[in-house]
């Protein structure tokens, strides 16, 4: 029997941006912190309801921030009134996003040392900011832009952006401005900031997989640019909701809040963002509107096209191969591309995955480090009643089963083989075996997994200093994980070399989530 793929909008328990701005607007604590700033020129999103079942009431966060004097807020409160939320600073300094870079890039391409030639592009560089810091303490909020000329002395600079002064500066102290590598990396051309666009659809679907009448897997999609944490946070590609199989919970949710890259030589480190959608090839029909498709052939990203970064579709695609579901997203952060993919089996393994390429910049002909964390929130069986074994190699074709009751950060070295999450009453749960690639880490990613207590603010390190380091051990304090809602991070590391005698480019890592019955 054929398998049906049925997806149907639905919509999410969050005031809108429109009401974060109008209740910012309006809180007598917002406009004294951010001394009276204009609501109209606010940066703000939706905040989404926290929590495993979010009602009316539920507590949400929300970043509320001004370019202008480069300064933030964060409301905590409920939804039913957010306009008693509490108000506390924050040091959280959002991203660009495309109405500011297409700003910067006019004031770029308007200034006169601005290169001449039609070939020429502007595209967006890391970091995204290179704040200025004035002598009275303030800071002056800078978008940076990376200028592509490919008939230049100098194929590539990085430059910083005054939107607000139409002023730009070609040497932004700490960032590689001119970058001379011999040859840039990576055959794609970067995408011109100018042809950044979002053409709309919902934000999330209802996901129903069909054997006949059996229904394999129930689920909520999220796409990227909705992806939970943002202000603070940088999305988590594609992210997953109240996952079930067979009519069984697995996961109130899932997704990558954390992304990093570290250079060897030089020791930068990025907090690449996750919520930019770019695009890949993917054919088939769109049920619910643009941003969603379910696909007739398996749909292509920058991982398997080498040939070029263009595509037809932009959002999340669908593809079931006739025993295993395919959800992908391309992303774009900077000159980095990632593909956010989730792979279902019929038969209940759930494979996280997570894939590694580039654009045509001479930075990543540098050797780095990618750091790869999944969150996922287990609720096995839909009760606080789930419980951690590790399994250990013991020398014979049985593993030894290790308890874990107390919050912990974990290596993947020996003798742990894998781990297994399961519902203390029924003994059904999932297996994480490693992947293959996953690797093991080294002291910038910290760890290899995480085994905490489910908070449902938990969901950001919240680590805005210079380094990026993931800062998930801020989160280990010693509470029981002992019958009781458990969240697991994992961790995969990928060492990206353009020397290597090994392709490079296209690398994909995660674990494979096995069913236990």
């Amino acid at each position: 029997m054929t398998v049906q793929v049925i997806i149907e909008a639905v919509g999410r328990a969050e005031l809108t941006a429109e009401r974060v701005r109008e209740v910012a607007g309006a809180h007598p604590a917002v406009l004294a912190h951010l001394e009276g700033a204009d609501p109209g020129r606010l940066i703000v999103g939706p905040a989404v309801a926290l929590g495993h079942a979010p009602d009316e009431g539920a507590p949400f966060r929300a970043g509320v921030f001004d370019p202008v004097s480069n300064r933030g807020v964060e409301l905590r409160g409920t939804l039913d009134r957010p306009e008693e939320a509490q108000v506390l600073p924050s040091a959280h300094r959002p991203n660009p996003r495309h109405e500011e870079l297409r700003a910067a890039a006019a004031i770029l391409r308007a200034d006169e040392r601005f290169p001449a030639g039609d070939d020429v592009l502007v595209y967006q560089p890391m970091p995204p900011l290179a704040d200025l810091d004035n002598p009275d303490g303030t800071t002056t909020r800078r978008p940076t832009l990376g200028v592509y000329d490919p008939s230049g002395a100098t194929r590539h600079r990085v430059v910083a952006v005054d939107v607000g002064a139409g002023v730009v500066d070609w040497s932004p102290a700490g960032v590689s401005v001119a970058m001379h590598h011999p040859g840039d990396c990576e055959s794609h051309l970067p995408v011109p900031v100018e042809s950044l666009r979002d053409r709309g659809g919902p934000d999330q679907v209802r996901l129903r997989v069909l054997d006949g009448t059996t229904e394999l897997w129930n689920m909520i999609v999220v796409r990227p640019r909705a992806s939970t944490p943002t202000n603070p946070g940088d999305g988590s590609g594609v992210e997953l909701r109240e996952v079930r199989h067979r009519g069984r919970l697995v996961l109130r949710q899932a997704h990558v809040p954390i992304l990093n890259v570290q250079y060897e030589e030089d020791g930068v480190t990025y907090r690449d963002w996750q919520y930019e959608e770019t695009r890949f090839s993917a054919t088939g029909t769109e049920p619910v509107g643009w941003g969603w498709r379910l696909c007739s052939e398996p749909p292509r990203t920058i991982l398997e096209r080498p040939d070029n970064d263009a595509g037809n579709f932009q959002g999340v695609a669908f593809h079931h191969d006739g025993h295993e579901l395919r959800i992908v997203s391309e992303l774009a952060a900077g000159w980095y591309r990632y593909a956010s993919e989730w792979r279902l089996t019929d038969d209940g393994t759930i494979k996280p995955r997570f894939g590694f390429a580039g654009v045509r910049n001479p930075r990543t002909c540098m050797r780095h480090r990618h750091h790869v964390y999944w969150r996922f929130d287990f609720d096995v069986e839909g009760s606080a009643n789930d419980v951690i074994e590790q399994f250990d190699d013991t020398g014979s074709t049985v593993p030894q089963a290790v308890p874990i009751v107390r919050e912990v950060a974990r290596k993947r070295r020996h003798p742990a083989l894998f781990w297994q999450v399961t519902d203390k009453t029924s003994g059904r749960g999932w297996r994480i075996h490693p992947g293959e690639h996953d690797n093991t880490t080294d002291p910038y990613g910290v760890a290899d997994l995480w085994f905490l207590r489910h908070h449902p603010a938990e969901l950001h390190d919240g680590n805005t200093g210079p380094d990026n380091r993931a800062m998930l051990n801020r989160f280990v304090n010693g509470e029981s994980v002992s019958a009781t809602n458990v969240v697991v991070w994992y961790a995969g590391h990928f060492r990206h070399d353009q020397n290597d005698p090994e392709p490079h480019q296209g690398h994909v890592v995660g674990p494979d989530l096995v069913p236990v019955t």
